[in-house]
């Protein structure tokens, strides 16, 4: 047994777990896909000027129903939705008794969205099925979910995504992307969303900073916007992607804003 896998087993009785690295090269695979499906699209905000406040395609007025889970007590993304909109969104939240706020569009359940329907836990096909059943209609998928999102994204399938005309998905925990099975676990959720869907906006959260390794800097925690594919002739941007883009706001407004490294939106490797 070498040095190293002998300082292993010693972590590892201790409760410490030594994770393995990915190489830089892996990861610049990762983001020179993640480059390659970003669209610059002309983009519009919802909701408010902080946390809960997201830039999405303007095609609201094809869309019947937002699905949100993870509303905690922020939902000024859905009721602007409903007052502006008429859009209708079902919230899901164990952590909470009901929605954040009172509106005849909102319709609450208290479960936590994952990969099995059991007792608290739905998973996001049943939930559709039970909501809205084999309705054809255009959807957004709002999702905070603080780290649930991965179960969910690695379960459902890429036709049920496709249900969706927009999605806006926080991803949390990436500094987890310099080690091996996490980054191999979250491109394949990658590409399950690229068969419909292109990238069309990225704002990192101001609240949890970021990490840097050999050169490469990741944000912990990325709000992402998608557009499904067949979407985007309606709604593509002459213009060269930019950021920060000129509607976004920090998310929480007493901290420093950061801002996505170029590498993650500019082909500058």
């Amino acid at each position: 047994m070498n040095i190293e896998s002998r300082f292993k087993q010693w972590a590892f009785k201790r409760h410490i777990l030594v994770k393995s690295l990915k190489s830089g090269s892996a990861l610049k695979v990762f983001l020179k896909r993640f480059r390659e499906k970003y669209v610059s699209t002309n983009l519009i905000r919802i909701g408010d000027d902080c946390d809960g406040g997201y830039l999405i395609p303007n095609n609201l007025d094809q869309v019947s129903y937002c699905f949100s889970p993870g509303v905690d007590y922020v939902a000024s993304f859905e009721s602007e939705l409903s007052k502006k909109y008429g859009i209708k969104s079902y919230m899901a939240d164990a952590s909470v008794r009901e929605a954040p706020i009172s509106d005849e569009n909102f319709e609450f359940i208290p479960k936590f969205l994952s990969a099995r329907t059991n007792g608290n836990f739905i998973t996001l096909s049943d939930w559709i099925q039970q909501s809205i059943g084999n309705e054809e209609s255009n959807c957004i998928l709002q999702m905070d979910i603080e780290g649930g999102e991965y179960d969910v994204l690695t379960y459902e399938s890429a036709d049920l995504l496709a249900k969706f005309s927009t999605m806006v998905i926080e991803f949390h925990g990436l500094q987890d992307l310099f080690e091996a099975n996490f980054l191999t676990m979250f491109s394949s959720i990658f590409e399950k969303i690229y068969l419909n869907f292109s990238i069309c906006h990225v704002h990192p959260n101001n609240d949890c900073g970021s990490v840097e390794l050999d050169g490469i800097v990741v944000p912990r925690v990325i709000e992402i916007s998608f557009i499904r594919n067949d979407l985007i002739d309606s709604f593509i941007c002459p213009n060269d992607v930019v950021l920060p883009h000129k509607l976004d706001r920090r998310n929480v407004k007493n901290k420093d804003e950061i801002f996505m490294p170029e590498v993650w939106w500019k082909d500058i490797l």
